[in-house]
């Protein structure tokens, strides 16, 4: 991936023109919300990948990148809108240019050309997951378990698997709706030979000896064995062919007709009624309870529904819901879907079974058509065909009733009505066609002994090409269902072994910035097309995040599981991330925490930070997460973001005493110890005296601090004595030395014991007098602070509750020792 030196923008989405220099470190953007903090991200993502989430992604209609990422007042000149970013690419050690315009945001200019930087672009274009906003935390966390899999999988670079398990699921479905059919065909087939032999049942030997006697009749050799290449017809003579088309073989005509005749006779075979019965009971249910119908037509409109929410609001209407309660309202109703989705199940099959009844009555009926319309005189068939269209249209309501279950009233009459008996005229054709079979000529003993041959070859035949289709049909089902499988098997095992790598470092991360949960554990379980998601609550067992853990803390989950996700795909790569407000919702205890992890754990990667809370922003300093950033003070649509530099807060002095304005110097040095004695407050964990308010200010804050931090060298000089660590005892002495000499330079301890001398006073002061006491609390900070230029950051101790073991810094260059036994 690339890191950012610097960004470019111009007439995009609130932002008019706007350069940023990031000089490829990690860089923090601060302002207010509507600021235009968003419209920098927006801008990142658009020059890397050609999109904007934000205009493009679920439920935007008609939002578009073309019609709406240029500013406002330049809509209608797209060329005028473009971002330019300068960047490096750490894998290549190569500085890049990459410039993208709004009027043909699919073609990138990347100076200069280089084919390998061309892919690292092309790869995230087509995998934007290095930018990760609050809204998007869901999606790992709170999220139905199939959409998780989705999503994870496109972060790992995975999304092929769930697009080929649903190729195989599909393919599977396919190969068993072919293989049905192909069976129907040879039974009906196999049928069709055992009505021409008048066998109950299909015997080697008895097809042989029914096949003999005919061709004894013509005096042919008996045959004596039964192959896919037997001809039964070997060596009897040919009719003329336009004869053997249009003849009806009068015993086998009879004999089919008679079984249709017996078959409508002996009543509805009870399978087939069985099967009515069930699906007339579940359809009139459906029918009758307006509830259960609702959750039949709606079930995947329920399922989906639920993957699709992510904020406060239905993913449909856009009417303000809260989430978790619109999550628990749908899943309610998808419990009873589910169950109803069983009850639907169970219909299918017995649609199936009635289809296939249908089928079979309709095959016959065309057969017995096509003996009336071959008689002389012919048997008009209207009737027939009345007949076949009722058989049609039944099919076809129940074939609609499974893509359309609000198409109720027609499948249930579909299976009340009585197509089982012939209608009365119907039956009266079957019986002119029977008399007009029965009134044929007999052939002679040799033209039936040829026809019928004729007419077993013909079957046989066919019996043997449709039992051959319906073995391949079933084959291939076999072989199709087998892969689908093996390959959800390898896959999951796959998955299986990637997530608990994920889940491992997940549950470091996570325990990194929640010291209170030392027995946390996170775990990822894969099953075909489902991810789901448990965490640890206190040693209680593990549930999904949404069912004790707060929203911070589902926040943090979703950052951990993120990064987590990130080193795994990219490891090394993993050189570039936006986290866009991201960071806003995590508990406030934790926020250093999280500043510590991302350092630490992510050294070489460039973070690119949003917040709106400047005090967020000022931890990520003092940590020494971000070097440099952006206050957006304002916008508005002229101009767009109004902005200042966060320069070096002793820079800002600096130029502020240079125009002998000693009360904003004042000014910035108070609020600013302010806050960095709050910091050290909590670092050391200072005593401070309680405030229901929580208004400290400088003189309840600072004294307890450097206090503090003198007590913490003592016990550390303490402890290395103990220990007989003697280097490390002269060490801290020294640093003791020096704490009490600056502190006694910035005249702290006096706030403490007289009240009169206060920080407000420093107003009064001259521009030398103040570059004093500038200087001292610069020169205190600065020893209290970590040397290391990689770190910078300031010490403090651990663990954060019980007994101080330790007063470390993030890099570990200082660490002191706090146990003396």
């Amino acid at each position: 991936m690339i890191q950012i030196k610097s960004i470019h923008i111009e007439e995009f989405r609130g932002i008019r023109q706007l350069d940023l220099d990031m000089s490829g470190g990690n860089f923090g953007i601060c302002g207010p919300n509507g600021t235009g903090k968003s419209g920098v991200v927006d801008a990142i993502e658009f020059c890397l990948t050609g999109n904007i989430t934000r205009l493009s992604g679920q439920g935007q209609g008609e939002l578009s990148v073309k019609g709406h990422a240029p500013h406002v007042d330049q809509r209608k000149s797209p060329d005028k809108a473009k971002v330019a970013i300068s960047a490096t690419v750490p894998s290549l050690g190569k500085d890049i240019t990459i410039t993208r315009s709004v009027k043909n945001p699919r073609v990138v200019e990347i100076v200069p050309k280089d084919g390998k930087v061309e892919a690292i672009i092309a790869e995230l274009q087509s995998h934007p997951e290095f930018a990760l906003s609050r809204r998007e935390i869901a999606k790992y966390v709170v999220t139905p378990p199939a959409q998780r899999s989705t999503d994870v999988q496109n972060l790992l670079r995975l999304d092929y698997i769930g697009g080929l398990r649903k190729s195989f699921v599909a393919y599977a479905g396919k190969c068993k709706r072919d293989s049905e059919e192909a069976e129907r065909a040879r039974r009906n087939a196999e049928s069709d030979l055992k009505i021409a032999l008048g066998l109950p049942a299909l015997d080697r030997e008895k097809v042989l000896e029914k096949a003999n006697e005919q061709r004894a009749v013509l005096g042919l050799p008996a045959l004596t064995e039964l192959t896919p290449q037997t001809s039964f017809k070997e060596g009897a003579d040919q009719k003329d062919q336009g004869q053997q088309k249009n003849a009806i073989v009068k015993d086998v005509a009879l004999a089919d007709l008679g079984a249709l005749v017996e078959t409508i006779g002996s009543g509805e075979p009870e399978a087939l009624k069985k099967a009515r019965e069930s699906a007339l009971s579940a359809l009139t249910t459906l029918k009758e309870d307006e509830k259960a119908l609702l959750l039949a037509r709606s079930h995947g409109l329920i399922t989906t529904g639920l993957e699709l929410v992510s904020e406060d609001a239905c993913p449909l209407c856009d009417k303000p819901w809260d989430a978790d309660e619109l999550r628990a309202h749908l899943q309610e109703k998808l419990l009873s879907a589910e169950t109803m989705g069983e009850l639907l199940g169970e219909l299918a099959k017995a649609i199936g079974a009635i289809i296939g009844s249908l089928e079979e009555r309709a095959v016959a009926i065309r057969k017995i058509g096509e003996y009336a319309t071959k008689l002389d005189p012919v048997v008009p068939c209207k009737e027939f065909d009345a007949y076949l269209k009722q058989l049609e249209d039944a099919k076809a309501a129940l074939k609609a009733f499974r893509d359309d279950h609000s198409l109720i009233d027609g499948t249930i009459a579909a299976i009340q009505e009585q197509w089982w008996d012939l209608p009365e005229d119907a039956t009266a054709r079957l019986e002119d066609t029977q008399k007009g079979l029965k009134a044929l000529p007999d052939s002679s003993a040799k033209d039936k002994a040829i026809d019928f041959l004729a007419v077993l070859q013909d079957r046989y035949e066919r019996l043997l090409s449709t039992t051959k289709t319906a073995k391949s049909q079933a084959a291939r089902y076999t072989t199709a269902q087998g892969i689908h499988d093996h390959y959800n098997s390898v896959s999951n095992k796959v998955l299986e072994d990637i997530y608990d790598a994920v889940a491992k470092e997940f549950t470091e991360f996570y325990k990194a910035i929640n010291d209170d949960e030392g027995k946390f554990v996170g775990e990822l379980k894969a099953e075909p097309a489902k991810l789901s998601f448990n965490v640890d609550f206190y040693g209680r067992g593990t549930f999904p995040p949404g069912a004790y853990h707060s929203e911070g803390h589902q926040d943090g989950m979703g950052l951990c599981l993120y990064l987590a996700l990130m080193k795994h795909t990219l490891g090394d790569k993993f050189t570039f991330a936006v986290l866009d407000d991201v960071l806003m919702s995590v508990d406030t205890g934790h926020r250093r925490e999280v500043c510590r992890l991302l350092k630490t754990k992510f050294p070489d990667t460039q973070f690119v930070l949003t917040t709106h809370d400047r005090v967020w922003l000022q931890y990520m300093k003092t940590e020494g997460l971000i070097k440099g950033g952006q206050f957006f003070g304002g916008w508005n649509v002229e101009t767009g973001p109004r902005i200042w530099d966060d320069t070096d807060i002793w820079t800002e002095i600096g130029a502020a005493l240079d125009k002998d304005d000693v009360p904003r110097a004042a000014a910035l040095l108070r609020r600013y110890l302010e806050y960095i004695s709050a910091v050290l407050a909590d670092n050391f964990r200072a005593s401070v005296e309680y405030r229901g308010d929580a208004n400290y200010d400088l003189g309840d804050l600072l004294p307890s601090v450097t206090s503090q931090w003198r007590s913490r060298l003592n016990k550390g000089i303490k402890a290395a004595e103990h220990w007989g660590h003697d280097e490390a005892k002269s060490k801290i002495e020294a640093m003791l030395g020096d704490a009490t000499t600056l502190i006694q330079k910035t005249n702290t301890e006096q706030w403490a014991i007289n009240k009169s001398v206060h920080f407000n006073e420093w107003e009064n002061f001259t521009k030398a007098e103040f570059g004093e006491v500038s200087d001292a609390f610069r020169a205190l900070l600065d020893h209290i602070r970590c040397s290391n230029p990689k770190c910078g950051g300031y010490p403090y101790l651990t663990p954060r509750k019980g007994s101080s073991e330790q007063l470390r810094c993030s890099c570990g260059a200082i660490n002191i020792n706090l146990k003396a036994k």
